[in-house]
């Protein structure tokens, strides 16, 4: 069961902030430190001076008061304005992935934290310096800024169907272009016969956390802390829900691959690594990054990996079928088994390499690139060790594996394009 509610929204004033495009910005795990500085300088009201203030560069352990000063500021002074009446926002993402252009149709509304129960569907393991450091925020700012990733599975297309026939002819009230050519768009749905029908919908799905466990963890640490100091909702908008936007698994979701960084590992020899990995993996030399990612594409359904080395040669690695038998993957259920991410972590990283998850966990040895030349140049640059390449994990087998209570690597899905963070706003209203 998934309980979601409508709520009033508070939203960019133009005449105040002015062109959108400068104030909203890619989710803060995503925003390296020269995008954050660009972000800065782009607006006085850019999103980022909340979710991801200078102040973290002086303390990085900082509670962000001046992040919930700006917050609050912004409200006073009608750079964030509240919509009049409750609502579910329509948002639509257009994009391109190679060469072809697609639409995926979401929802924003509040998420039910504390009635939802078992309904939320984790699939990640998360770190707690994260967790800790979006909880500083919350504490600070009492609101939410940005979105989690909720997935849920309904072949029927019924919630796209409702939203269609509520925003057909109309105009959206946002449209915004990010630095990647995402388009975003965002209508709102105030009738409540539609919200009804959509709340009723939802009620019945299991709701599969896509991206933002950490924030998604972070909110419900924060929902028992106020409840211990017995603080108390006064509105839909308050600690016991959370602001989420809601894609159908059956419509258009792209999900792109994370590549792992291998760094600072001791002792560390390509060539001896990849004589080592012969019993339970074919290892093919490769003469260019361009035949290294077609042949992966071919052979996707074989569990194939990409290496690249400060040697500067390229390896197709094909698991051989007598590693699936290898103790470190048959403690894991069958579909876990099955997939490329599971199969790296722990016959490559944690088997060959010694980066078990506690060393993930504690982030040493491995970091996580979304785009494939650049992993390859920051090998070439010194600055790591190794790549490895992977395909993408796709949706149903994200979402088989959390149903079966299995948690995947970190940074196993990559959903894209990314949530908009500034799109809407919630503030708590609380009782203390």
């Amino acid at each position: 069961m998934a309980l979601i509610h409508p709520f009033r929204g508070f939203r960019y004033n133009k005449d105040v902030a002015g062109d959108l495009a400068r104030v909203v910005t890619q989710p803060y795990d995503k925003t390296t430190p020269s995008m954050q500085d660009e972000y800065y300088q782009s607006s006085s009201f850019n999103v980022v001076r909340i979710t991801l203030n200078l102040e973290k560069r002086n303390d990085p352990d900082t509670s962000y008061p001046q992040a919930g000063a700006t917050f609050n500021q912004w409200i006073e002074q009608k750079v964030l304005v509240q919509d009049a009446q409750p609502a579910i926002y329509a948002y639509h993402q257009e994009y391109i992935v190679e060469g072809q252009t697609r639409l995926q149709k979401g929802f924003i509304a509040l998420l039910d934290l504390k009635n939802s129960g078992s309904g939320i569907i984790p699939h990640e393991h998360t770190l707690a310096a994260p967790k800790r450091d979006r909880l500083h925020l919350l504490r600070s700012i009492e609101g939410n800024e940005d979105l989690i990733y909720m997935l849920y599975a309904d072949d029927s297309l019924t919630v796209d169907r409702i939203m269609d026939e509520r925003i057909a002819d109309l105009q959206p009230e946002l449209e915004v272009t990010d630095e990647y050519g995402a388009i975003h768009r965002l209508w709102t749905i105030t009738d409540p016969a539609a919200v009804k029908q959509i709340q009723g919908i939802l009620q019945s799905q299991k709701l599969f956390i896509a991206d933002g466990h950490h924030r998604f963890e972070t909110s419900v640490n924060f929902m028992r802390e106020c409840e211990e100091k017995n603080w108390r909702p006064l509105g839909a908008e308050s600690f016991d829900k959370r602001m989420a936007t809601f894609f159908n698994s059956a419509g258009n979701i792209t999900i792109l691959a994370t590549h792992r960084m291998v760094r600072d590992l001791p002792g560390f020899n390509a060539p001896l690594f990849l004589r080592a990995i012969e019993p339970l993996f074919a290892v093919d030399r490769l003469y260019s990054a361009d035949e290294l990612w077609k042949k992966m594409n071919v052979e996707r359904a074989g569990h194939v990996f990409g290496f690249y080395s400060q040697s500067k040669e390229f390896f197709l690695l094909r698991m051989k079928p007598s590693a699936k038998e290898d103790p470190l993957l048959q403690k894991h259920v069958e579909a876990y088994r099955e997939l490329d991410v599971s199969i790296l972590h722990s016959l490559l990283l944690e088997r060959h390499l010694g980066i078990d998850e506690s060393k993930l966990a504690a982030q040493e040895h491995i970091d996580y690139v979304r785009e494939r030349e650049s992993c390859i140049q920051m090998v070439d640059e010194g600055n790591y060790q190794a790549a490895f390449f992977l395909n993408p994990t796709t949706a149903e087998q994200m979402q088989r594996i959390a149903s079966l209570g299995e948690r995947m690597p970190q940074k196993s899905t990559d959903f894209y394009p990314k949530l908009l963070t500034g799109l809407v706003f919630m503030k708590m209203r609380i009782g203390k």
